[in-house]
């Protein structure tokens, strides 16, 4: 098996980053908060910070879930993407800031995910990922990424093809913390 990055850091999205009426949507990174240990499945992912519990806005089970069919509980991102985001756009894209769930060290940028991955768990059982598809960007976090509206068009096409991160679908259950590691199978 090949690793192919390191987890170091978990979070949660407590509620939506994009509240308000379609048309009047502004990026909004509050609702983020980082935790210590994630229970990750297949309806999403439990963030635990000091034994309290964050349910994630992507688990099927939260009041305003933004849970796709099970296929966006759990989203990755190499921090190697975070560094391209900041030379392109600017320092105000601090690690976290684009609501990815686990953040990983890698060997560089991903390009596209194999079909079947591992992330190892606290509890000792990995659990199976398949099904990694690309964040798609959307025009809030984008105009955010820019500060504005100028270059819009440009800030999508650059933000597109995983460079947000993947989403994949989990098989089982387990626990997370930084330290555990995302395989190849």
């Amino acid at each position: 098996m090949k690793v192919l990055g390191t987890v170091v850091r978990l979070q949660v999205q407590r509620s939506r980053l994009k509240p308000g009426p379609r048309g009047a949507r502004v990026y909004d990174p509050s609702p983020l908060l980082e935790v210590s240990t994630l229970e990750v499945g297949p309806r999403g992912v439990v963030g635990w910070v000091d034994g309290e519990s964050h349910l994630d806005v992507h688990h099927a089970d939260h009041s305003d879930s933004r849970n796709n069919q099970l296929r966006n509980g759990l989203s990755l991102l190499p921090g190697a993407h975070y560094d391209r985001m900041r030379s392109r756009f600017g320092e105000h894209l601090v690690d976290g800031v684009a609501g990815e769930s686990l953040l990983l060290d890698t060997d560089g940028p991903w390009t596209d995910l194999p079909d079947h991955l591992l992330l190892e768990t606290v509890d000792g059982e990995p659990l199976p990922l398949t099904g990694a598809a690309p964040a798609a960007p959307c025009v809030e976090f984008s105009r955010f990424c820019l500060r504005g509206d100028e270059g819009l068009e440009q800030a999508l096409e650059d933000l597109d093809g995983g460079t947000r991160g993947f989403y994949v679908t989990v098989g089982g259950s387990g626990r997370v913390q930084a330290g555990c590691r995302l395989l190849r199978g």
